[in-house]
């Protein structure tokens, strides 16, 4: 699975939306409100589970949360904070 992919489950899991949904949404996909209707307690689940499941803290790493702004963002934060992780 890509880390695209396994993102995009966790946020199925997380809003509860149907995992089909979420894996045919644009990259470009606004995470907080719109479709996928992330809130702030769903924030700070997202954000705990990034951290558990990818080795990534958002919160910490990104003070301004630019990387929330879609899934597109997100995906690209949490690639580029695991490859610099590895180097």
């Amino acid at each position: 699975m890509t880390l695209d992919a396994d993102l995009r489950a966790l946020l199925a899991e997380v809003t509860g939306l149907d995992a089909a949904l979420v894996a045919a949404l644009p990259a470009e996909t606004p995470l907080l409100g719109g479709t996928m209707g992330i809130g702030s307690r769903d924030g700070a689940r997202l954000l705990m589970l990034v951290r558990e499941r990818f080795g990534v803290d958002v919160a910490q790493e990104d003070l301004a949360l630019a990387s929330l702004e879609s899934i597109g963002t997100l995906v690209a934060f949490v690639d580029a904070r695991r490859s610099a992780a590895a180097s």
